[in-house]
């Protein structure tokens, strides 16, 4: 059991968290994150002041990272030891219900349950609304993704402002060093000035 757990969180870290596939031309930003290279590509074509990592949203300034070969060695040997997907599937597809020994195909949408035929036909399910389950899991996705993008853009434009308000920030600064090496520039001529004039009145 501890075998299966290890190597579907080695699997895990050999896919791509935008795709969802394992890593193709892998690539890695400032905060450790991988992804493929067309994946973050696309997840940064619109963006021009902000580039946030796609999974834990810190902000990068620039366009920028790196390359990593060696993960590539890693993934085909993750590619080697995977549990293929269609097998995957075909066990979530066929979950069997533990009551009446069925294929569990059907979702209850009130109630938020997985069920078999003959459980959507039960008194605990009259007159809810049962739908098959690829149906509800597509759209369960569309409320999520129409929840999700008003938040991403929320943060996408904060920030968009932390970053403005950086920049502004050093510049504010740099003008306030500026002030200050001139004013102690002035204060030393000042000084000087006024220490020639007592000598010469001497």
């Amino acid at each position: 059991m501890e075998f299966v757990s290890a190597l579907a969180d080695f699997q895990r870290e050999c896919s791509c968290p935008i795709c969802l596939d394992y890593l193709k031309d892998p690539v890695t930003i400032s905060c450790g994150h991988n992804f493929c290279f067309d994946c973050l590509n696309h997840s940064w074509k619109d963006l021009t002041d902000a580039f946030p990592c796609p999974v834990c949203r810190f902000g990068f300034p620039e366009r920028k990272f790196r390359r990593n070969p060696q993960l590539c060695n890693l993934i085909e040997i993750a590619q080697l030891l995977r549990i293929r997907k269609s097998k995957r599937k075909r066990q979530e597809e066929n979950a069997i219900c533990e009551k009446h020994n069925q294929f569990m195909t059907l979702f209850c949408v009130k109630d938020l349950q997985i069920l078999c035929t003959q459980c959507s036909f039960s008194a605990e399910h009259q007159r809810h609304h049962i739908c098959p389950i690829k149906q509800a899991a597509t759209f369960q996705r569309r409320i999520l993704e129409s929840s999700i993008q008003p938040l991403k853009n929320n943060v996408e434009r904060v920030e968009k402002v932390l970053i403005l308000q950086g920049r502004k920030f050093l510049e504010l600064k740099k003008k306030m060093d500026g002030l200050i090496l001139s004013t102690r520039h002035a204060c030393m001529v000042s000084i000087l000035m006024h220490w020639n004039l007592s000598k010469i009145n001497l």
